[in-house]
Order: C-alpha cells, then sequence, then structure tokens
C-alpha cells in the first residue's frame, strides 16, 4: 500500500469543510484543518454566499465519475475472475491489465476506505509480517511467476467480492471526510506521486510488467479532476491553466509512444532513457499540479 493522499465521497450535494491531505509515515491518515468553508447543500435555493456553484457541480460530476470506473472495474475484473475459475492462464493474463486500469484512475479514493485498498491491491513487498495476501497482485504473480492458477480461484473470488465492497462504499449518499475540491485536487496530485513511485520505477507491476497500463489509468484520473476544475482555475490562475493543459498533453504523448495495438508495451522493453523521459515528464507535471488544491480551495 503505497503513501496517497485520501479522497472520500460525501452526498451528491455536499461540499464539506475537512479536507483529507495525506498519510503519515506509517500509512495513518493526517487531516490538514484550514479554514472552514461554507457548506454547499444544493437541494433548493441559490448556493451559500461565498461558494463558486461550479465547485459544487465538480464535486458532484466527480461522484459519478467514480462510481462509472468502480463499475467498469468490476465489468472487466469479472472477465479476469471467469477466466481464473476456468484455469485459462492466456486468457487470464490477457485480462489482468485491463481489470486494472479504471481502479487507478480513482485509486485515491479506495485508499480511504480502511483496509479496502490493501486488500484489493498489496504487492507482496508492501505485505506486514502475518498479513494475508488477497487481490490482484497475488493473481499477478500465479499467471507470470508460479504459470499455475491452482487453487487461485478463492483469490479471484475475495477480489470480486472486495470491489463490490467497494462499489458499496462509493455510492453511498454520505462518507467522512467529505470530498472538495481541495481534496479532488490533492487526490490528482497523488495520482501522479503514483506514477513517480511506482509506475515509472517498474515497481508496481514487479511479475507482469503491466506498469503502462497503470500509468494510463493515473494519468487519466488526475487530468480529469483538473478538467472538472478547469473553469474556476481558468479564472483565478489562467497561467497554471495554461501549464497544467500543456504538461498533461506532453505526458500524454510520451505515454502514446509506447502504444500496442489496444494497450502498451511491456514496460521491461522500455529502455532507461525513455523512462528518465517519462519521469521527467511526471515530475514537471507535478509540480504545477500541486498549486491546484491552493486554486480551487482558497
Amino acid at each position: 500500500m503505497r503513501p496517497a493522499h485520501a479522497l472520500a465521497l460525501a452526498g451528491a450535494t455536499t461540499v464539506a469543510m475537512s479536507v483529507l491531505t495525506g498519510c503519515g509515515a506509517d500509512g495513518s491518515r493526517m487531516e490538514n484543518k484550514g479554514p472552514a468553508a461554507p457548506t454547499v447543500t444544493g437541494q433548493a435555493g441559490p448556493p451559500a454566499h461565498g461558494v463558486d456553484p461550479r465547485l459544487a457541480k465538480a464535486v458532484t460530476d466527480y461522484r459519478s465519475y467514480v462510481r462509472q470506473q468502480v463499475d467498469e472495474t468490476i465489468a472487466q475484473t469479472d472477465k479476469l475472475v471467469a477466466a481464473v475459475r476456468k484455469k485459462d492462464l492466456g486468457e487470464a493474463k490477457a485480462r489482468y491489465a485491463p481489470s486494472r486500469v479504471s481502479w487507478e484512475r480513482i485509486e485515491p479514493v479506495a485508499e480511504s476506505f480502511g483496509d479496502l485498498d490493501p486488500r484489493i491491491d498489496a504487492r507482496e513487498a508492501d505485505l506486514e509480517k502475518g498479513q494475508k495476501w488477497t487481490g490482484w497482485h497475488r493473481l499477478e504473480k500465479a499467471l507470470w511467476r508460479t504459470k499455475s492458477l491452482e487453487g487461485e480461484e478463492r483469490y479471484a473470488d475475495r477480489l470480486r467480492q472486495d470491489l463490490g465492497e467497494l462499489k458499496a462504499k462509493a455510492g453511498a449518499r454520505t462518507l467522512e471526510p467529505a470530498i472538495t475540491p481541495a481534496s479532488m485536487a490533492n487526490g490528482a496530485k497523488s495520482l501522479l506521486d503514483e506514477m513517480a513511485t511506482g509506475k515509472v520505477t517498474g515497481e508496481e507491476e514487479a511479475f507482469s510488467h503491466t506498469d503502462l497500463f497503470d500509468f494510463a489509468g493515473n494519468l487519466d484520473g488526475a487530468r480529469k479532476v483538473y478538467e472538472l476544475l478547469r473553469p474556476v482555475v481558468q479564472d483565478k490562475d489562467a497561467t497554471l491553466a495554461a501549464t497544467l493543459g500543456q504538461e498533461f498533453q506532453d505526458v500524454a504523448g510520451l505515454l502514446a509512444q509506447h502504444r500496442q495495438g489496444a494497450g502498451y508495451v511491456s514496460y521491461d522493453t522500455v529502455g532507461t532513457a525513455d523512462r528518465k523521459e517519462l519521469a521527467t515528464a511526471v515530475d514537471a507535471l507535478a509540480e504545477p499540479l500541486s498549486k491546484l488544491a491552493a486554486v480551487v480551495g482558497g
């Protein structure tokens, strides 16, 4: 489980006060208690004084986006689970990476739901002593390292069960901490951190080398947040808006160079120079993206 800014979902029309900005070194969450912001209920009448209705809409639209991505994750994972149950190694390998892309788009949300993230996405290297290993990466090792699906159907079924729990939590009307424009922005920055610490290095998909699928998911998720917040950013800081637009385009362009068919090349075929170029582009995007929360939350 990797450190990340956590997000959670509020009711579809609520912008709440608290912003969850990060995790401590031990993985515990730390709350940034900044100045309290007015709450937008949106049930009737005009928005509360001083609250930009475009930000309330961004929160509502992001909630819908998260639900869509969870549904897509489940739809793709069902194909993986079916292949594992049939012990079809080739089919299961083909279904593995696509099942993770939508998850990677919204991973900061899932990381706010207690132990769901480690149950679903823990890497072998992340395991603590005595921790039971479940989730995608257990299946990844079976597919690419041991090359056997014998007995793995129970882990596939558990993954599907945990994703069902994610769906229930993501669809809840009210959760704490609530999602805010600033926490959306912090979540987008955490996705860039994911790219820099797990994807560019090749650590995330140690057995399958499907890191570029995850990279694409992280980039999509961060860009979606920016697109939802862009109308306000454009008004408040047009220079930042232009910089972010260009930097997102630059990273996407580099990633596109590694496309292969409907997916991406195996990451172990990407040379050191290309990896460095990706890392440099991610860093160039992360710097202005780190300013987004202050613009939309200030």
